[in-house]
């Protein structure tokens, strides 16, 4: 059974990380830096539990596309990937040093696909032609990405269980 808390919470968090990737549409490019918090509310639906993460992440996605559908696709391609897989990594490793490497692989694999998929041009002329040496090249600087964002998240995860109780029915 769902807790109604932790559903209404669930609903601002996608809104909240909609309107954090719709900022800098809103407000301009010097806002850019809060598209990079759109996935922190993923994250925390995520840890609750996998499939209101999922649920956050596709809603946020559709707000956002509403919005603007490159942000959107940013979003999903990236920043909402990252916390969604965060969230529900991050508890299944001994240690937090692993979850950034299936996370990175994961953004990879998206920009992978919209690039050579839907040929939209993310890496543009490369001296590195092959997608294996793009891979390899976007590897390392994606998992420090990632364990950087882990480390925020889960320190605003504590403060947010410091003052919201959501075990409470």
């Amino acid at each position: 059974m769902l807790n109604k808390r932790k559903l209404v919470f669930c609903i601002m968090l996608a809104v909240l990380a909609a309107a954090l990737q719709a900022v800098p549409r809103i407000l301009g490019t010097a806002f850019a830096f809060a598209a990079i918090l759109g996935g922190f509310p993923v994250y925390i639906a995520a840890g609750l539990n996998w499939a209101l993460g999922i649920a956050v992440y596709l809603t946020a996605a559709y707000i956002t596309s509403i919005i603007n559908i490159s942000e959107a696709l940013f979003f999903v391609c990236t920043n909402g990937i990252i916390g969604l897989s965060l969230g529900i990594l991050k508890n299944r490793f001994g240690s937090i040093y692993f979850a950034p490497a299936p996370s990175a692989l994961i953004v990879i694999s998206m920009l992978f696909a919209v690039n050579y998929l839907f040929e939209i041009s993310i890496f543009g002329y490369s001296a590195l032609k092959t997608p294996i040496v793009q891979a390899f090249t976007l590897f390392l600087p994606l998992y420090i990405y990632c364990l950087i964002y882990l480390k925020l998240a889960m320190f605003a995860d504590t403060l947010l269980y410091k003052y919201i109780d959501l075990d409470a029915h």
